[in-house]
């Protein structure tokens, strides 16, 4: 039997999906989708070690789970998430407070290369002669 999901998480699956929808959408144009998770300020004086609040982990967890469990066929989404948090707040409605957070979808199996790899280009590659 798998785990029990936190029902934190699961109340955010409705928005999770429609985010990951508009993501989807925008990922044609190589552009992420900018979303606010709303959490109450009093979770600000509690962050984790990545200085999240309980809903921001929630709304990470939810994404994560969306696209990787993908309705229990784990790893077939075809797409990898990354989610870029800001550090400014602002204020929401009811007291709380809202971090934004940029979220893009990218084809699985089509990130970005920035340089060269230390596999194809031995010069990079860790050796006694050249350790720092």
């Amino acid at each position: 039997m798998a785990p029990r999901r936190d029902p934190l998480s699961v109340h955010y699956d409705g928005v999770v999906y429609a985010l990951m929808l508009r993501a989807a959408r925008a990922s044609r144009s190589r552009r992420g989708v900018l979303a606010h998770v709303a959490s109450p300020r009093g979770e600000f004086a509690r962050l984790d070690r990545g200085g999240r609040t309980a809903h921001e982990r929630a709304f990470t967890r939810a994404s994560y789970y969306l696209i990787f469990k993908n309705g229990g066929q784990p790893g077939n989404s075809g797409w990898s998430l990354k989610l870029v948090w800001r550090d400014e707040l602002a204020p929401s409605a009811r007291g709380r407070l809202a971090r934004p957070v940029v979220v893009r979808l990218y084809p699985r199996g089509q990130a970005r290369v920035r340089e060269a790899s230390w596999m194809d280009n031995e010069s990079l590659r860790s050796t006694p002669e050249n350790r720092a």
